[in-house]
């Protein structure tokens, strides 16, 4: 019986080796990561302090601006397949916020809504860029009615795609969070302990459950994606700006009635089958936004711009020229 014991214990101990090694990741270098997925019409803009952002400036350069921008953990990568649609009527600029995709880690380690909006504002100047309409994803959605709210004169229209809105009893944000519907990656970033953890053990798995928990249609959730996902992760300095994130109070104080100051006519995108921001959450923008029209997406997830991108481009095209 103790031999049993014994060589139990031995396998058990061999089989979280084995789990501890297959899941530890080191960082791979920016160049590394740069050669392969700064593509296309990837650019990079170095501010003053030395923060280098990953930029897409494409589509019809004389067409009316229309600035992209990701949630969390995301990168200007989630709206590949939204772009070739609206690239013929729309100049569209999308970027990779501080902490994620190929910006990585700034040198202030900033990662606060502010420095986000600072570096959208940093990059529309750069490219002389005066007004636009904004359209945010999920945490891209928060960023972006609060630079709205912030530039009031700069913004033709918010678009809101999947967007968090306020931090409401009761109601899922995408974010880290207990929820057991929520991604488990970021369900583990919500203690200091496992925190640490995800510093070194990083396995691929956390990206494929990630992505099958943000997407309807499973099979939308490719290996290929969620390595993409993966590995921008482990850009050299990003696992610990992403985690630096959640070491103070995420979440302000605003209530739904802050909507009422948004003056930009505003169009609201949402999927009924999202896992992370719950779809009722859209009321506040409805019922608080003076102008405002609201579409509601069956068999979509969190990801519309990505699950639909031929309707969520229709969509964004008829409300822009309604408001021409």
């Amino acid at each position: 019986m103790k031999k049993v014991i014994k060589w139990v214990g031995l396998l058990l101990l061999a089989s979280l080796i084995c789990i501890i090694y297959i899941g530890t990741y080191f960082d791979i270098p920016r160049e590394e990561l740069e050669a392969k997925y700064a593509t296309g019409a990837s650019q990079f803009l170095t501010l003053d302090d030395g923060t280098r952002i990953h930029y897409r400036d494409e589509g019809n350069q004389q067409g009316q601006v229309i600035v992209l921008v990701h949630g969390f953990n995301g990168s200007l990568f989630n709206f590949e397949r939204l772009v070739p649609y609206l690239s013929k009527d729309y100049r569209l600029v999308s970027l990779d916020l501080p902490a994620f995709g190929l910006t990585g880690a700034i040198p202030s380690g900033d990662y606060s809504t502010e420095r986000f909006m600072k570096t959208i504002n940093q990059l529309v100047d750069s490219l002389n860029i005066d007004k636009f309409s904004i359209a945010g994803n999920s945490m891209g959605g928060g960023v972006s009615w609060r630079y709205t709210l912030e530039h009031p004169e700069q913004i033709n229209s918010l678009i809101l795609i999947a967007s968090s809105s306020v931090r409401v009893e009761g109601e899922k944000e995408a974010e880290p969070d207990e929820d057991e519907s929520s991604p488990l990656a970021w369900r583990l970033l919500s203690s200091n302990f496992t925190r640490k953890i995800l510093l070194v053990f990083t396995p691929k798995f956390l990206a494929e459950q990630g992505l099958k928990t943000s997407v309807y249609d499973q099979d939308l959730a490719t290996k290929e994606w969620a390595n993409e996902f993966h590995e921008l992760v482990l850009l050299e300095g990003s696992r610990e700006a992403i985690i630096s994130m959640f070491s103070g109070d995420r979440y302000g104080n605003e209530t739904p009635e802050i909507f009422k100051q948004i003056s930009a006519p505003t169009l609201v995108i949402h999927g009924e089958e999202d896992n992370l921001i719950d779809v009722e959450s859209s009321k506040h923008f409805e019922e608080n936004i003076p102008e405002v029209a609201v579409k509601i997406y069956s068999n979509i997830g969190h990801l519309p711009m990505y699950e639909d991108p031929e309707r969520t481009a229709k969509d964004i095209r008829d409300f822009i020229d309604t408001i021409r």
